[in-house]
């Protein structure tokens, strides 16, 4: 630990002196053991100044405008948009807080590296365990709004939708009993896209002003504007985590999966606008009056609002001689086209976002439905998305996050350890029986029994604890006299014996390989349950 100790403090030392001058006004003073130039940079706030128009006033071309300056480097007002989209549209909200919620749900495992066919260094197990205990050590402060690794995950899956999302790291020195001192971050905070911009060569970074100076040394008011900055600052080193998302090839200011949504959201909008308009009018029928063509303009008037509050007040008054017809309008189909418009929309967001669609038109009283075997087909398809979203945090959280760890601790980051988000269903543990079934006769010295107890949730049994394997206890004195050692050997078994041994044991196996043929979960662990007690 000494000369891990000795490693950061030169590394820290080489930090304060490339820091940035204004570094120093950022914060006053810091934890010990924490180097300045890994104080926080940005200056948190509760509001942003809203660039968008109201909702009534986006129209196709502005959306259309808004997406082609994003090209240009304007992703501060598509990001809003993006946003504004996610705020008023349930179907693209559930959609996405359903990949998140999948993947937050998953096991998170830290697996050491180790090279292809050998087995982990013991420093390589020694980075695994600091980087896991930094990991699961966050203390953030629920009060301001900053995030532990659960909500690191969330922030990071923000990307998949809108193309980026920074995190701000903010670090802190404990104590670990096996470790000793470690750095590790305290928290992470969500930061918003007007304090970074995209350079004219494509790269990413922090804004700054005239001088050079990040966020902290602008006024106040300065990081709720969009004015272009002067100058991209490069992301400081170990202090903020970047993930990019590209939905197709290109550059990442064209990559976001929400661009094709845009449109259908607007129709949603026009639609659900036409349709309350709609609903006003819905079973009442259009009134028809007639009026003579003399009659002055004071009584069309008249005539007019008479005809308008008969829809709400029930009742109107007419000048005599005023014909007055009720007409039944027309309907050419069952389903209103602004009805349409909208189920095409949320189906549109339903095959980008999750690719598919069966689960949302079966439940809540939609159309459609399906077989069992076309649900497990989309099922699989939904799987499949969030396995790709459980990689792409796993990667971002592997390579930002671990990675900096190491190199805070140990000066480099060989060895780093690998993240790994995974799901378990119910289909998994019979087939991973089955296989371990067939592979243990053959290769059951290769297969650690730390696997199987990880795998299939067994706990590791304490000494003296009673486990499937354990027999009921011979009826023999607690201590045989040494004088009766040799007596108490049984004889070698017979011929008949072998062969009665042999049955059973084929037995046995016909047994267990009916257990691993059920698919049934439950079942399996029920007859599991009842094979152990028979022995």
């Amino acid at each position: 630990m000494k000369s891990r100790r000795k490693i950061r403090q030169q590394r820290d030392r080489a930090l304060r002196a490339a820091a940035p001058q204004n570094a120093s006004a950022v914060v006053p003073s810091m934890p010990s053991g924490i180097s300045q130039s890994l104080a926080r940079i940005l200056r948190p706030q509760a509001a942003y100044r809203w660039l968008l128009p109201q909702l009534a006033a986006i129209t196709p071309q502005y959306i259309e405008m808004t997406l082609r300056g994003a090209l240009a480097g304007n992703h501060v007002q598509a990001w809003e948009l993006f946003d504004l989209m996610e705020d008023t549209w349930p179907r693209l909200g559930k959609n996405l807080n359903e990949l998140k919620g999948a993947v937050r749900n998953m096991k998170l495992t830290w697996e050491p590296y180790a090279e292809d066919g050998e087995d982990p260094t013991p420093s390589a197990r020694e980075k695994c365990a600091l980087v896991k205990a930094a990991w699961e050590n966050m203390r953030p402060a629920a009060e301001s709004d900053e995030n532990d690794g659960m909500g690191t995950i969330f922030d990071i899956l923000d990307a998949w939708a809108k193309g980026v999302s920074v995190l701000e790291i903010e670090w802190r020195q404990f104590q670990s009993k096996a470790l000793g001192s470690v750095l590790g971050p305290r928290c992470t905070y969500w930061v918003h896209p007007v304090c970074y911009a995209w350079n004219i060569g494509g790269v990413l970074g922090l804004r700054s002003d005239a001088r050079g100076n990040l966020s902290p040394g602008l006024p106040t008011n300065a990081m709720t504007t969009q004015a272009q900055p002067y100058v991209i600052q490069p992301f400081p080193p170990e202090k903020f985590v970047v993930a990019i998302r590209k939905h197709k090839s290109g550059t990442a200011l064209a990559g976001p999966m929400l661009r094709p949504l845009c449109w259908w959201w607007l129709a949603a909008n026009f639609s659900a606008d036409w349709m309350l308009n709609l609903a006003q009018l819905f079973g009442i029928p259009f009134r028809w009056a007639n009026y003579d063509r003399n009659a002055s303009d004071a009584t069309i008037v008249a005539l007019g609002n008479a005809l308008q509050n008969m829809g709400s007040a029930g009742y109107a008054a007419f000048p005599e001689g005023t014909g007055l017809q009720f007409v039944e309008a027309g309907k050419n189909s069952e389903h209103s086209p602004q009805a349409e418009m909208l189920n095409l929309a949320d189906k549109n967001c339903d095959l980008l976002v999750l690719g598919q669609t069966l689960t949302s038109e079966t439940g809540g009283g939609g159309k459609g439905g399906g077989s069992l075997a076309l649900g497990k087909v989309h099922e699989g398809v939904k799987g499949e998305i969030v396995e790709s979203c459980a990689c792409f945090a796993a990667e971002t959280i592997t390579n930002q996050v671990a990675r900096p760890v190491l190199r805070i601790n140990y000066g480099e980051d060989s060895e780093c350890p690998t993240l790994r988000l995974e799901t378990k269903k119910e289909d998994d543990l019979v087939q991973k029986s089955q296989v371990i079934a067939n592979l243990a006769p053959s290769a059951g010295a290769a297969i650690p029994l730390s696997y199987i107890n990880s795998t299939f949730d067994i706990p590791v049994p304490a000494d003296g604890e009673p486990t499937l394997a354990s027999r009921a206890p011979a009826l023999l004195p607690d201590v045989v006299p040494a004088s009766d050692v040799t007596a108490a050997v049984e004889p070698p078994p017979s011929v008949d014996e072998e062969a009665a041994k042999a049955r059973a044991l084929q037995s046995i196996s016909k047994r267990l390989s009916a257990i691993v043929a059920m698919e049934n979960d439950a079942q399996f662990q029920t007859a599991l349950a009842n094979f152990a007690n028979s022995l």
